[in-house]
């Protein structure tokens, strides 16, 4: 049975580091391997996970942590890839659907339900309503995974152009977090913040500038978030 505690997930020390710069009565330990902070975030119980890079590692934190702890929800946090023109470093995009685009079993994998995850995220309407009250820049859309860093000329970004027209952030993690959840029925949200856009030329040099600023835009859209619940 769900109990009240939420759990979040980021990849990175600079991610998971601005959110527990945001907690309460902060405990931290380590479950099978992965590095959690328990405590409180906008008055709500969380559990802080550093999953590290990449979609393995994002389903081995995720399938440990739901079981461990049955949470109300799972939240991804942290840092994207913007991948529509007109996008800024600090713009924050969630997820109504994910999919991963470096995975192919051939021409109908874009369209194969089985691969694609948006029956079990979490109400977004409170978000929207932070995110306005915040005059924060955002984004609602399809966001896709993959177990690489997309720059502009990457064989990568063009794939996603060309399978994926309509993405709009793209990320290292999210989609396995969702694909974990949906399996277990745990709901699930996705909040980050562009650290780059994939259009810019140099958006990796970018990446490195503008991660903590990213990683502080996305935790605190996801401490006003669980204000809400």
């Amino acid at each position: 049975m769900a109990n009240d505690k939420h759990v979040i997930i980021g990849a990175m020390d600079e991610e998971v580091g601005a959110l527990v710069a945001r907690m309460e009565n902060v405990v931290a330990s380590t479950i099978d391997g992965i590095e959690i902070h328990e405590g409180l975030l906008g008055g709500q119980a969380v559990v802080v996970a550093k999953s590290g890079i990449g979609k393995v590692n994002a389903a081995y934190t995720a399938t440990t942590l739901i079981k461990a702890f049955a949470p109300k929800q799972v939240i991804n946090i942290g840092s994207a890839g913007g991948t529509k023109l007109g996008q800024s470093v600090g713009d924050v995009v969630i997820a109504n659907r994910l999919q991963y685009h470096d995975f192919d079993i051939g021409p109908n994998t874009p369209t194969d339900p089985r691969f694609i995850f948006e029956q079990g995220h979490a109400d977004l309407t409170g978000i929207e309503t932070v995110l306005n009250e915040l005059n924060v820049p955002h984004h609602i859309g399809l966001i896709v995974s993959g177990d690489q860093f997309v720059t502009k000329d990457s064989e990568a970004f063009q794939r996603i152009q060309a399978k994926f027209d309509q993405a709009v952030a793209v990320d290292m993690e999210a989609a396995a977090i969702a694909c974990v959840c949906e399996k277990l029925g745990t709901p699930w949200i996705v909040l980050r913040s562009l650290s780059d856009v994939t259009h810019n030329e140099g958006n990796d040099m970018d990446f490195e500038t503008y991660l903590a600023k990213a990683s502080a835009n996305s935790a605190l859209i996801a401490q006003e978030y669980v204000k809400l619940i």
